[in-house]
């Protein structure tokens, strides 16, 4: 008998009943203590079957050129220090607080200084105009902005800045302003075609379609980096200032760094260069080598080829692909653990799982003893891992469709789904910087459809639909609710905010 297999068949459904109403939550608390057991009795065969692992070791352990054995040796495992997930998990709720706005829901946008949009229909031309929100329910600026980022990018308040094309007549466009989130504006002219985000008090402008003559400014839209020349058509032009540098394209295929006050400290001779992450980035020269890079420059160690995927060093450790194994490395060059697939580490700790772990329990936690903490049996999670996704940010949490979890693999919500009455909350987007995410999906009987923002605690901030049934009373077997303001039969209603009230901005 598969007892692995069938150790993960029952997890898998367990965890599914994560999202249930409050009683059936009960039963699954008691069923994932039994699971505990049986987790543990598994591990303990597969050790009598397998023999006690060791850690991996490179045998040129200060190798430049990263050597390593093809051969995984498993990470040691020891049960007494897994440590289950809590099954009795927060799911979203709304409350008396909770405010309803009438809109398209696919179109609103992440949280971010505290804002968010939604966009409306313009009737006069093909633009679709940008509406900006406060968090607390006041209106920042009407629909009468028009998108101004690079193609690909949405536009986004950061720094307390946005860059936004003013609505002009018929088909005319205006000129770009820079809104703040105190509703302050300020008319950038005329001879603007784009300008990015604001990150870490930068923007990049495009004077033209060509964006080869593209300039830096400041959050006042004052130019800054007079001597600086920069290419904003090169992806992701604008960088972040990370350990006291900022990555730039002064052209195609030549990156350098330059300081908070744009003096160049590495000159612009990379093909590609990513952020500084605890002092080190990763570069590709132009003879086509891929090199982890100090803040002087120098190489101290190299992958084995330009296109091989590598992390960011965190907390010591990084990673490089080889092959089809994820090799994991200290600042040394020494290798300290390989596995099929594995992440970036963030506050300690990283997700791997190989062929021998998955037969066991699926993904693992693993510290940066390379010793395993958690057994995370889900699909959603080997995806990510393997896709390349799993990536925690500033909030310190990341986001599944149905979940979210800690860096140490800890749920903290779990998505509701009440699949008798066909009540959902769910589709996580991920939590942005100042600590909000987006459901992508409040539904209720299929009737009821619109989107949500959130905390990561569960409570439900806004919902956004176009369907006005939501300011109306709605049951508390429908949707999970906290709070005073029900009215005899078991109800309560979601606050409407007033569409048509006096903007904060523009002020001069």
């Amino acid at each position: 008998m598969n007892y692995r297999r069938t150790f993960v068949t029952i997890a898998i459904a367990a965890l599914s009943l994560l999202t249930l109403p409050q009683a059936e939550a009960q039963l699954l608390k008691k069923i994932s203590k039994g699971l505990e057991k049986v987790n543990k009795e598994i591990e303990k065969v597969d050790k009598s079957l397998k023999g006690k692992s060791t850690k991996s070791q490179s045998s040129n352990s200060n190798s430049n050129e990263g050597s390593y054995s093809e051969e995984i040796s498993e990470v040691s495992y020891d049960d007494t220090e897994d440590q289950s997930a809590e099954a009795n998990l927060q799911v979203p709720y709304l409350t008396s607080e909770t405010l309803f706005l009438e809109a398209t829901p696919w179109t609103l946008s992440d949280v971010s200084d505290g804002v968010f949009s939604v966009r409306r229909s313009n009737n006069s031309s093909f633009d679709e105009l940008y509406e900006f929100w406060k968090i607390d329910g006041k209106k920042l600026f009407d629909a009468n902005w028009i998108k101004c980022t690079p193609a690909l990018t949405e536009p986004g308040f950061h720094d307390g800045v946005v860059a936004m094309r003013k609505q002009g007549e018929g088909y005319k466009k205006g000129n770009v302003c820079l809104l703040y989130t105190d509703g302050r504006i300020k008319d950038m002219g005329t001879g603007i075609y784009a300008v990015t985000n604001f990150m870490d008090g930068a923007a990049i402008v495009w004077p033209d379609e060509s964006s080869t003559k593209s300039y830096y400014i400041d959050t006042n839209g004052k130019r800054i980096y007079p001597g600086v020349t920069v290419d904003g058509g090169q992806g992701d032009c604008i960088r972040p200032l990370k350990d006291g540098l900022r990555a730039f394209p002064k052209a195609y295929n030549e990156w350098g760094y330059m300081d908070a006050n744009g003096a160049v400290k590495l000159a612009a001779k990379y093909r590609s260069a990513t952020d500084f992450s605890e002092g080190y980035a990763w570069v590709v020269l132009q003879d086509d080598t891929k090199h982890l890079i100090d803040k002087t420059g120098k190489s101290v160690f190299q992958a084995p080829e330009s296109n091989s995927r590598t992390s960011d060093v965190v907390n010591g450790l990084f990673y490089v692909e080889k092959g089809s194994k994820t090799c994991y490395y200290d600042l040394s060059g020494k290798m300290v653990g390989v596995f099929e697939y594995g992440t970036c580490f963030h506050d300690g700790y990283a997700f791997v799982f190989s062929d021998q772990i998955l037969s066991n329990t699926s993904c693992k936690v693993i510290d940066t003893e390379m010793n395993v903490i958690r057994s995370l049996p889900t699909e959603d999670i080997e995806s990510a891992i393997v896709e390349h996704k799993l990536v925690f940010g500033k909030s310190n949490l990341y986001a599944f469709t149905d979940f979210l979890i800690k860096p140490d693999g800890q749920p903290v919500l779990a998505a509701y789904k009440n699949l008798t009455i066909g009540a959902i909350i769910s589709h996580f987007g991920q939590v942005s910087a100042d600590g909000y995410l987006v459901a992508k999906t409040i539904d209720v009987n299929n009737r009821l459809s619109g989107a949500a923002i959130l905390k990561p605690s569960g409570e439900v901030v806004w919902v956004i639909s176009e369907d006005p049934s939501y300011s109306a009373p709605i049951s508390t077997s429908w949707l999970p609710y906290k709070g005073t303001a029900l009215t005899g039969s078991g109800q309560f209603t979601i606050r409407t905010v007033d569409l048509h009230q006096t903007p904060l901005g523009p002020k001069k």
